[in-house]
Parts: structure tokens; C-alpha cells; sequence
């Protein structure tokens, strides 16, 4: 599996929530980004990107996510049909909620 790369911004995000979480329920969790389908019965209702997190030796370590060429202990739990398999999709932030980004795209 291709690991799918995450920005720096997106990081800072987590990092942020994942600090607070710790606070909340203690050490021995990480961060994972899941998809969030929610009530399907909404016609207008868009998926999106959400934050969970899952206990640190019960995560699949093949999803553990990538920022500037390193691995960070950040996970994702996407669809791999929503990242493509050219790996120009990445996670990204936008107006305070991660998103999914094409590369060929601007991130701004």
C-alpha cells in the first residue's frame, strides 16, 4: 500500500486536537482520519474528512501517513478508491477542516 502524504499545516492540526485528546483521555492513543458518512438518508449530505482515535497497538501500522518525506504517527482509514492510486491526492487543510487535495490542484 502507498502511503498517503499528509501537509504540514494538516499535521499542526492534528497535533493540536491530539494534544487536547490526551489531556481528556490519557496516553496510548493516536490520531486517525476516517471518513465520515454520516446520515445517508440527507440527499445534500457530503462526506468528509473527520478526526478519531484508536488505541496505539490496535491501529493498522500499514496506514500510518507520510509529511515531507517522513513517516508521522498519524493514520488514515480512507477509502483507497477516495486517494486514487497515483498518489497525487494528499490530506491538506482548508478553512479548519481537513480535506483531500489533488496535487495537480492548488492548496491554498
Amino acid at each position: 500500500m502507498k502511503k498517503v502524504r499528509i501537509t504540514t499545516r494538516a499535521v499542526s492540526l492534528v497535533d493540536e486536537y491530539a494534544k487536547w485528546f490526551e489531556t481528556q483521555q490519557g496516553p496510548g492513543y493516536v490520531p486517525v482520519i476516517v471518513w465520515q458518512a454520516g446520515d445517508t438518508s440527507n440527499p445534500s449530505f457530503v462526506p468528509q474528512l473527520t478526526l478519531a482515535f484508536g488505541k496505539r497497538d490496535a491501529v493498522d501500522r500499514s496506514r500510518i501517513m507520510e509529511c515531507d518525506g517522513r513517516d508521522v504517527e498519524i493514520f488514515q482509514d480512507v477509502p483507497d478508491d477516495m486517494l486514487g492510486t497515483d498518489g497525487q491526492k494528499f490530506v491538506d487543510v482548508k478553512d479548519s477542516i481537513l480535506v483531500i487535495v489533488d496535487g495537480n490542484s492548488s492548496a491554498s
